[in-house]
This record gives structure tokens, C-alpha cells and sequence, in this order.
């Protein structure tokens, strides 16, 4: 329900020697909501004091709704406003005017007893319900969740106020309030000059560089990392970068582009993001460069040991592979999953997808080379189109078998997929309001982090330490045969697997993967009276976690950010508008590693269309 709150500031007048006078002990505050009942009672009488025109005429449409009247104005400008019924022989009137002294508007006369009747609205609507009068309904909702879709707010209208309104009048008065809240969208790429000079003054050692093209003055990109990200990475995170884009929601079509990581409790830990005009191969190495920077100024100087996750995107590959030489390149798995399907299932219609698709996961995850090489082949045999695919897409990037990075057992880019999710109310709003409130939600997260990581007492963090407990529980019915000194033989079952604690490695490699004592080991360390957190990586454990979140986001307050502070320098231009002509596509548009399969309109079979299909040859 809408509930939020105005101000009226009433001013009592007092009459001394024949003169009226004003004064700050004068000031009573009364609290109006936004109600039916409350509307009722908004206009008192004469003698009732509004600080503006404004004021008044938001007072008399909120009356009129509450009253189910309507209303015409005989005089309407900045001093003198003059209000009559719509009804030509009803006496209710008010006439309110500016006062010379302190410009405060009263209301000098008035007749609030109508004489026309109980009801002068023939429909369900208002005629006074404009689009002024939705956004001042929508201004607190939209501070609080710009997301707020008119097609909701038409029925919070219509439920709290009884007034049913046209979705093109809701629409345009949530525009007028991201206006007033927000700026607009055209002007408000110019104070990217005062943002991110305040991001480098208030936070030191941030980084906060944005580009515009020579000729035209026009908005290319933006990039941010916030020092205490910076560093809470580099000192506490595992070397994994999430990279992945979004698509803003404005009518510039601009894009977002992010680095995330993940803390010791497998959470999203925020590294850098950018505002860029387009997602395309050129912005991904911009981005990637100022990556790059940031890392190097954290004093990491090789890449050897980093792990990049991304969803195929040529940008991407060819940034990582110029700028971090040395490092590996992790695909998600479900993106893949999702282009086995539309790339080779789909030829073969009478096939199990469900069935298919887990194996195709099961060789992904496959811990060994003969496990992984099985179950390819036994996908190939039903489908031979598989084996081209499955070469083409670089299994030693996304096989467990094949890998020879370390990323932790983590398959997906479900990360960076989160963040955009998470970021989603951000989307909606100018750019500088956009990368303002991201900072705030990081700065949240990371002060809620901090405080939960102080109370702390265990060696690892929360959903690690839990892990490791019911893996512990897993090995207590394992037998332990030992060879020597740190080698061992558990039997699980009908199978025996070999441990070496010396090399923190098992037969299965679990443990090699996830970096984490499985089963088999935990049964060997307990053998020996050892503790299973020395065996586990310290990345996992508890110090670390409070390294990523020791750095602090100092504020940015932008009360003062207006024309005269935003400083010298070229004027930024909002980008080109990217509107395409005809209606709205609402098909997702594919990924560039998806491939759409066509489909015969003639025999609807997939791989030719109705001009080369056999049947209508034949």
C-alpha cells in the first residue's frame, strides 16, 4: 500500500496594533499521509498557509480525489490562484494568494460547503489525476525501488484511492518522478566529471576513469574499483575473476561490465565494474586494461595462478589471452549445456534432453581423463554431431579431466550472473544515480561482512566449515590401510583410493579439485590424530575472510553536486539513442557462441528451411 509522507508547514498568524507578522516560534510541523482520510482534512479554511503555489495546487487536487469532486481554475499563475466547481451554480470556491512579506501563499477566502450535490464525477477516473499528481504519489516508492513497473502502481491506485487511471498517464508520471529524483537521463552524463573526481578524493587509491569520443564529446565508458574492493581481493580472495555484461535499462542501451570474486564463504565479493555504450570487443580490453591496473597496484605481478570464468564472449577471450598471459580460462558449464542443446540435440528430436544433458555434465565434472573420455563416447555413439561440437568448444576449459588451472571446483559463471541480479533496481536509473547506488550496496554488503566476521570464532568460514563437518561424518565408517609415513589406502565400498597427505592428493580428486579434505582424506588425517583445518586451504579459512572485508567505502554525499561544482573541462554528451525501428523484440537475443538451428516450415524438421527441403523436392 502507498504510505508516504508530506510535510504541511502551518504558520499561525497573530494580529498585533492592526499588522500580521511571522515568526520562526510560529512554525507548527503537522505530518499529512498519503490517504484518503488524511486528504479529507488537507484544506482547513482560511487563513491556511502553504509555502509555495505548488504546494496549493497538490493540496487541492489530493482534496478533490479524497472529495470525489472536480474542479476548474478562473485564475492560475504564481501569486493569485483562484479555484471554482466544475459545476456552474455551485458557491464552493477558494481563493488563495502569495504574500508580499515572506512569499508564502495563503488562502484568503473560501466556501468549502458545495451546493451541487454529493457527486459531481460521472465515471471512475478524475480529471484531476494527472500525471503531476501520480508522481508525487511515486517519488518515495521510486527512492526506495526504481524498478517500480506503472502496471502496478495502476492497481495500487486504483485500491488505496478508488481511481482508475489511463497506463499511459502512470507511465509518464513515473518519468516525471525519476526526473525529479534522478535528473535526467541526457544531462545527467555530465556530472560524471563530479562523481568521479569525488570517488578518488573521498576513497584514495580508487580508481574511477572515464573516456569520451574527441570530436563529438559523447559518453564511451566508465570504469570504477573502489581501493578497499581492490585490496579485499587481493589480499583475502582466491584468484578467480567472474567477468561477465548486462544490458541497461534506458532508452542509450548502454551496457555494464563486471568483475566479481568469490570470499571465503563462497559469496560475491565485488572487484570492479564498468558503464560502457556497448558490450563489444573493444570495451572488454578497455575494461581488461584498467583491470589489469588495478591487480598490478595491489603488487600482483604474475597471473600464473588465476582462473577467468566467462560465458564464451569473444571480447573476453581475446582480452584474457593478450593482457593476463600465463593465466587460464574457465567456460561456464551451463552456458555450454545450454548451446549442446541448441546446437546438437536439436538435430535429433527422438533423444532423452534431459538424459543427454546430464551426461554431457557428468563429463564435465568427471574427475579422471578415462571417466571424462567414457562418457563422451557414449554420447557421440547416439549422436555423432556431438564429437564436433564437443572439440570445437575447448574441453580444456570446462573439463575437470582436461582443466590445469585451479578454480576451486566451480563449474558455472554463476557469479557475475548474481551480481547482475542483484544490481537489477540499479538498472533502471540515470548513470550517475546507477553507479552511485551499486557503490552503496557494495558498501552495505561489505560493512554487514565485516561485523558478522568479527564475531567469528570457528577456523573456517560458515558454509566451509559445514562441508567439512559432513565429510568428516562420511568418513568415520572408511577403513584405513597405511603404506608409510603419509601414504594411505581407504576402502570405500568395493573401491580403494590412495592418499598422500604430503602432496594434499587423492585417487578420486576430489581433494585436488575443490581444495578441501574429501572423505578418503579426512579418514587418513583422523588416522594419524591430525587436524583436518591444516589440510584444508587458506583461503577457506577465517583470517582470510576477514582480510576480504577489512577495507572500508567512505562516503560520497552529493548534496552539493550541482553546475557550479562539477568543474572545468569538456562538456560529456549523452551516447547516441539506440531505438530501433518496428515493435519490441521479447525473445532473449542469443549469446555470440549460440547458433539458431532452422526449422522447416514444410516438414518441420531442423537443419534446412522450406526452400531446400527434400520432401518438397521430391
Amino acid at each position: 500500500m502507498l504510505n508516504f509522507e508530506f510535510i504541511n508547514i502551518k504558520f499561525v498568524r497573530a494580529e498585533q496594533d492592526g499588522t500580521q507578522s511571522r515568526s520562526d516560534n510560529e512554525v507548527e510541523q503537522i505530518h499529512v499521509q498519503n490517504s484518503l482520510e488524511s486528504w479529507l482534512h488537507c484544506i482547513r479554511g482560511k487563513g491556511q498557509t502553504f509555502k509555495d503555489a505548488t504546494e496549493f495546487r497538490t493540496y487541492i487536487k489530493n482534496y478533490s480525489v479524497a472529495t470525489r469532486r472536480s474542479f476548474c481554475y478562473k485564475k492560475n499563475d504564481s501569486k493569485k490562484i483562484n479555484v471554482v466547481c466544475s459545476e456552474v451554480n455551485c458557491k464552493w470556491r477558494i481563493y488563495a494568494s502569495r504574500h508580499k512579506e515572506d512569499n508564502l501563499f495563503d488562502i484568503r477566502k473560501c466556501n468549502l460547503q458545495h451546493t451541487c450535490g454529493e457527486d459531481n464525477l460521472c465515471g471512475r477516473g478524475h480529471p484531476r489525476a494527472d500525471a503531476t499528481w501520480v508522481a508525487n504519489l511515486m517519488k518515495e516508492k521510486l527512492r526506495a525501488e526504481p524498478s517500480y513497473r506503472p502496471s502496478l502502481l495502476l492497481k495500487d491506485i486504483h485500491r488505496d484511492y478508488g481511481v482508475e487511471l489511463e497506463y499511459r498517464k502512470v507511465w509518464k508520471g513515473k518519468e516525471l518522478a525519476m526526473h525529479d529524483i534522478y535528473g535526467t537521463e541526457k544531462d545527467c552524463y555530465d556530472k560524471l566529471r563530479w562523481y568521479c573526481r569525488n570517488v578518488q578524493e573521498t576513497n584514495p587509491g580508487s580508481m574511477a576513469e572515464y573516456e569520451i569520443d574527441v570530436l563529438t564529446n559523447k559518453f564511451k565508458r566508465l570504469f570504477i574499483c573502489f581501493n578497499a574492493c581492490a585490496s579485499g581481493f587481493a589480499t583475502g580472495c582466491r584468484p578467480m575473476i567472474f567477468l561477465d555484461g548486462t544490458h541497461i535499462k534506458n532508452k542509450y542501451k548502454c551496457s555494464i561490465l563486471v568483475a566479481v570474486g568469490k570470499d571465503a564463504n563462497d559469496d560475491l565479493f565485488t572487484l570492479a565494474y564498468s558503464v560502457v555504450d556497448a558490450e563489444n570487443d573493444c570495451n572488454w580490453e578497455w575494461f581488461c586494461i584498467n583491470l589489469r591496473s588495478v591487480l598490478l597496484s595491489q603488487h600482483i605481478s604474475g597471473f600464473e595462478n588465476f582462473t577467468f570464468f566467462s560465458d564464451r564472449h569473444s571480447g573476453i577471450i581475446k582480452a584474457v589471452n593478450l593482457l593476463f598471459p600465463g593465466s587460464h580460462h574457465a567456460y561456464c558449464l551451463r552456458h555450454l549445456v545450454d548451446n549442446f542443446v541448441k546446437q546438437v540435440m536439436r538435430s535429433y528430436p527422438l533423444h532423452n534432453k534431459k538424459h543427454w544433458s546430464y551426461v554431457f555434465k557428468k563429463a564435465a565434472y568427471a574427475p579422471s581423463h578415462q571417466e571424462f573420455m567414457q562418457h563422451i563416447n557414449n554420447i557421440s555413439e547416439s549422436m555423432p554431431l556431438a564429437r564436433k561440437f564437443i572439440t570445437n568448444s575447448e574441453p580444456e576449459s570446462w573439463a575437470n579431466a582436461l582443466f590445469r588451472g585451479k578454480r576451486w571446483g566451480v563449474m558455472n559463471n554463476n557469479m557475475a550472473e548474481s551480481w547482475n541480479n542483484w544490481v537489477k533496481p540499479a538498472r533502471y536509473l540515470p548513470i550517475v544515480g546507477m553507479v552511485d547506488r551499486i557503490r552503496v550496496q557494495i558498501m552495505n554488503m561489505m560493512h554487514q561482512r565485516r561485523e558478522t566476521t568479527l564475531a567469528m570464532v570457528q577456523e573456517l568460514s560458515p558454509k566451509k566449515e559445514k562441508t567439512l563437518t559432513s565429510t568428516y561424518i562420511e568418513s568415520r565408517n572408511l577403513i584405513v590401510h597405511r603404506s608409510c609415513g603419509s601414504k594411505f589406502e581407504v576402502v570405500d565400498g568395493d573401491k580403494s583410493f590412495a592418499v598422500d597427505l604430503n602432496d594434499w592428493s587423492c585417487s578420486c580428486r576430489a581433494w585436488e579439485i575443490n581444495m578441501l579434505p574429501f572423505k578418503h582424506a579426512c579418514a587418513a588425517i583422523k588416522s594419524k590424530s591430525l587436524s583436518l583445518y591444516s589440510f584444508c586451504d587458506r583461503y577457506f579459512h577465517i583470517d582470510m575472510y576477514r582480510q576480504e572485508y577489512k577495507g572500508i567505502i567512505n562516503l560520497i554525499p552529493t548534496f552539493d553536486m550541482n553546475e557550479d561544482s562539477i568543474g572545468e573541462g569538456s562538456i560529456i554528451n549523452a551516447p547516441d539513442v539506440r531505438s530501433q525501428p518496428g515493435r519490441r523484440k521479447t525473445k532473449r537475443i542469443p549469446s555470440q557462441v549460440e547458433t539458431r538451428v532452422a526449422k522447416c516450415g514444410r516438414c518441420h524438421k531442423r537443419g534446412h528451411n522450406r526452400r531446400s527441403c527434400k520432401e518438397a523436392i521430391e
